[in-house]
């Protein structure tokens, strides 16, 4: 796995006993969810961008690009790109709306804002920022026209704050923008392959099963779906697209589940239990089933 900090830093260590305690059956959730992902991303700040953003998608979807044509953005406007990762989805809205428009990068890694600042090309107006969606202080009150989260807000560690801030920072009429994954959608052929993975993941890090792992797909879960009115944004539009992720050999599969979250919940026996378990299952193409999400702040 392409790792961005090396064996002995912090965020090593950090996910070495996240992985220990996870395989002990600590549930994954909680503070010890947000430290898994805080590590996972400062060791591999890039995935997201290489391995998920390059796939084909059906009907010519882009991650990034089409997810910002449904919002959609205009030249001159101003756009919040709320856990920027590296930055694919922020330069795709800078590109939009050009020199008159600005754009904000906000992540809580601050590995991935270094690897985002290094990937924008200079006099590309985007202020990369460290800091998490739940508080965005730096961004002011209506003050965004559009804001994005692209395969982030599984991640936030308290939705309905964070859904609260980004309605505070819209102005009115202000878009928001997401896109999920939706594992819950997986074709029959894709699901018993993905359950073959997980299968591994019960058996040698039980924990991350818990929590969102087994709860439906952003918004279907009623709490998900609260966090979004109750946070006084309008009813959530849906769009189902799904990825392509051609696997021919163990090496192919490996560029993808090598860098995901999976693998980083595995030690080096599980990593090498995981790819076993793959290996016969191939060749196959597995179909990702992404949600974009789009609602906006009424006004």
């Amino acid at each position: 796995m392409t790792t961005a900090t090396p064996p002995g830093s912090s965020a090593y260590e950090e996910r070495g006993e996240i992985r220990r305690r996870v395989a002990a059956g600590e549930p994954l959730v909680g503070a010890l969810r947000t430290n898994f992902f805080r590590a996972a991303h400062a060791l591999d700040p890039t995935a997201v961008e290489d391995s998920l953003a390059v796939l084909p998608g059906n009907r010519g979807i882009e991650i990034y690009s089409s997810l910002l044509a449904w919002a959609p953005l205009s030249k001159g406007e101003r756009v919040l790109d709320v856990g920027c990762g590296s930055g694919g989805a922020a330069r795709a809205a800078a590109a939009i709306v050009g020199g008159e428009g600005s754009v904000i990068g906000v992540d809580p890694c601050r590995e991935a804002i270094e690897a985002a600042a290094e990937r924008t090309p200079p006099g590309v107006r985007i202020s990369y920022r460290r800091g998490v969606a739940e508080s965005m202080p730096f961004v002011a009150d209506r003050s965004i026209d559009c804001a994005v989260a692209s395969l982030a807000i599984e991640e936030f560690s308290d939705l309905e704050r964070a859904m609260q801030e980004i309605m505070r920072v819209l102005r009115p009429g202000g878009r928001f923008v997401a896109s999920v994954m939706a594992f819950d959608r997986l074709r029959p052929m894709d699901a018993s392959f993905m359950g073959a993975v997980i299968a591994v993941i019960g058996l040698r890090a039980p924990g991350a099963l818990a929590g969102r792992a087994s709860r439906a797909s952003i918004p279907d879960e009623p709490a998900d779906a609260r966090a979004f009115t109750g946070a006084g944004l309008l009813t959530v539009e849906e769009q189902e697209v799904q990825l392509a992720a051609v696997m021919e050999t163990t090496d192919d599969a490996w560029r993808l589940f090598g860098r995901s979250h999976l693998a980083h919940l595995l030690d080096e026996e599980g990593q090498e239990e995981l790819r076993k378990a793959v290996e016969p299952r191939l060749p196959h193409t597995l179909y990702l089933p992404v949600r974009f999400l789009r609602t906006r702040r009424p006004g």
